[in-house]
């Protein structure tokens, strides 16, 4: 009937389990990249967990495998499918606050795909699809990172660097993300200053603090030793959650108690009181060379020449993935927050 609309019913469990399955996912990574990396951590695995989970799609046998333990997939693939669709399009911006994210798959020329494959992910990561020249990696690059800028609003920028390009790329997806909220409580910029933050016990040094006394969402949890409070953005859709260990070399201890079922526990346990909140303003950005990381997580098939990725092409030649990286980049003020990143997963023939 022309101009009815067609509502789609999303099984629970398909929500519940692909959202899980991304918690579980993002401690699983940040643990590896606490050991990996020191300094701030900035990273976006969601953002990380779409790419992969493109791939996991086109994949067969034990790379399928492989992906599908490293990101917690979902066991019923129908379930994962609905799961990822139900939340990237829940993915909406509203008046005062901006929520995107985007995919697209970028092709080499004449390159073939399987039909059922670009469908797939046309329709459950809503990705948009482009062929290049690879061979012409300069003028590639730039077309990707360009895509890149206009989806993070100029936040991300050379995602793509030309020599992870050449004659054998066959496949780019890429994954871009990009937020930004103002507090439901804004910080008075007369407040801020200029103090002193803890690194650790021994290191220090002088940031904007700003600060504010309201009503939050906090809690004091003495089996993590540190205290959880909730900043929302207007409107309460989101939030920001910030851990503090109370001691000031107690990070290590934080991060090694803290589970996704721990955090989501405390997180149910948080109460409104009074707070006099001071945290730094700051922005910061990252780059993250993923394959070692993803490697360690046990995805090591998919870099392999014994990777199977028959879903997506018939080219008797094969695919492996060359390369993994992302951009990542936040800023915390007294309006609100903005942050972005970028996930670039590169393909290449097999040799």
């Amino acid at each position: 009937m022309s101009g009815a609309q067609q509502t789609v019913t999303v099984d629970p469990r398909a929500v519940q389990e692909t959202v899980k399955g991304n918690i579980d996912f993002t401690f699983s990574l940040y643990k590896i990249l606490a050991k990996a990396k020191s300094g701030n951590i900035i990273v976006s695995p969601m953002s990380l967990e779409v790419v992969l989970a493109m791939a996991y799609f086109g994949a067969r046998g034990e790379t399928a495998e492989q992906i599908a333990t490293g990101i917690s997939l979902p066991a019923e693939q129908n379930l994962a499918l609905d799961g990822f669709r139900h939340l990237l399009s829940s993915f909406k911006s509203t008046s005062n606050l901006t929520l995107e994210i985007a995919n697209k798959v970028f092709t080499q020329q004449n390159y073939v795909i399987k039909e059922d494959f670009q469908a797939l992910v046309k329709k459950s990561f809503l990705s948009e699809a482009q062929a290049l020249n690879f061979a012409d990696n300069v003028v590639s690059a730039g077309v990707i990172n360009q895509w890149v800028e206009e989806k993070t609003k100029n936040k991300i920028k050379d995602l793509i660097s030309p020599d992870m390009l050449d004659s054998l790329t066959r496949l780019v997806m890429v994954n871009a993300v990009y937020f930004k909220g103002n507090w439901q409580d804004q910080f008075k910029p007369e407040m801020t200053t200029t103090e002193p933050f803890y690194v650790s016990a021994e290191v220090k040094k002088d940031v904007r603090m700003m600060h504010l006394k309201k009503h939050f969402r906090y809690s004091e949890v003495d089996e993590l030793e540190a205290q959880v409070l909730e900043l929302p953005y207007e409107e309460r859709q989101v939030s920001m959650v910030i851990l503090l260990p109370n001691d000031r070399n107690g990070l290590p201890n934080l991060e090694a108690k803290l589970t996704s079922e721990k955090l989501t526990e405390v997180l149910s346990q948080l109460h409104s009181t009074e707070v006099n909140v001071s945290i730094p303003r700051f922005k910061l950005e990252d780059t993250i060379d993923l394959n070692s990381v993803l490697q360690e997580m046990g995805m090591n098939n998919m870099f392999e020449d014994s990777a199977d990725f028959s879903g997506i092409t018939d080219d008797a030649a094969g695919l492996k993935v060359s390369q993994v990286v992302q951009k990542a980049f936040i800023e915390v003020n007294e309006e609100g927050s903005e942050a972005a990143a970028a996930t670039g997963e590169c393909w290449e023939k097999l040799s």
